[in-house]
């Protein structure tokens, strides 16, 4: 069995200084953002409610750029895909997402286990600094919070949420310059992804060289199966998410494991950050 930090601190809300929310326009300021479909930097269409790389535009909602292909957007009905697409393979694989994202919530925010995973979240990440990119964000202002007031955070989700300012887009297609971001960020999303490896794969790309991959993620030792789980398209054994880092050229810098915050044996939390140094 492995062994376990013994933790039952929880997070406390606005307890430490978080990271800086960057905006929409701080983004297109420092020439962050880039098409999904042609990866050419990204600016305001003449009439500023649209982004475009000159070519392609780009919707915004709630100052929240819709940054998926247009491949899936020109299909979409309502913002979802329709039920059946037979001809395309991305249409296929974000229609299976989006079936996944259906499924139920593994735990309310203000949960005991969820308190307890972002504390356990929040210590892991205090030496991270510079422009951060969190990866399924869900809610950027509570997320913010997880990270040192020396970030600069940027979230992306595959939806809008609440409306604040987010990236809507795909792990698997960042939107995102390469050599721009000082961490990428899995807080408990890699297992959402069904091709998680070109999730990490994007993540290395953006990540300048210094740059940090940062993951948590839940370790199963058995009792694995995916046939009772209408939510993950994982459950990761650690050797899995460590071999998939360092088999990028990742260099494992720090790892911690902790006991299920809901106190089941088959399964621990791990939290791992990762360097890319070449």
């Amino acid at each position: 069995m492995p062994e376990y930090i013994k933790c039952r601190k929880t997070f406390q809300q606005n307890e430490l200084p978080s990271a800086i929310r960057l905006t929409l326009a701080d983004c297109l300021d420092r020439g962050i953002l880039r098409s999904p479909d042609s990866f050419k930097e990204l600016v305001f269409s003449q009439n500023q409610k649209q982004l475009t790389d000159g070519h392609l535009n780009y919707d915004t909602r709630n100052e929240s750029p819709i940054l998926y292909p247009n491949e899936i957007t020109s299909e979409w009905v309502d913002g979802v895909l329709p039920q059946l697409h037979q001809h395309s393979s991305l249409l296929q694989y974000v229609l299976l997402s989006q079936i996944k994202q259906q499924g139920e919530i593994n735990a309310p925010a203000n949960s005991k286990p969820s308190l307890l995973h972002k504390y356990r979240f929040q210590q892991h990440c205090r030496g991270l600094s510079g422009i951060i990119l969190d990866v399924g964000c869900d809610n950027p202002s509570l997320s913010t919070q997880l990270f040192p007031a020396q970030c600069e955070y940027i979230g992306i989700d595959p939806y809008s949420g609440s409306g604040e300012f987010r990236i809507i887009g795909l792990g698997e297609i960042l939107p995102i310059a390469s050599n721009s971001m000082d961490a990428a960020i899995f807080n408990t999303t890699l297992d959402h992804m069904l091709d998680y490896i070109t999730a990490l794969e994007e993540a290395v790309r953006v990540l300048k060289v210094g740059g940090r991959v940062v993951v948590a993620s839940y370790a199963w030792l058995s009792q694995a199966t995916l046939l009772t789980d209408s939510v993950h398209f994982h459950h990761f054994r650690e050797y899995q998410i460590i071999g998939a880092l360092e088999g990028l050229g990742l260099t494992i810098e720090k790892l911690s494991r902790y006991e299920d915050p809901k106190n089941s044996k088959h399964r621990f939390g791990l939290y791992v950050t990762a360097s890319k140094l070449e």
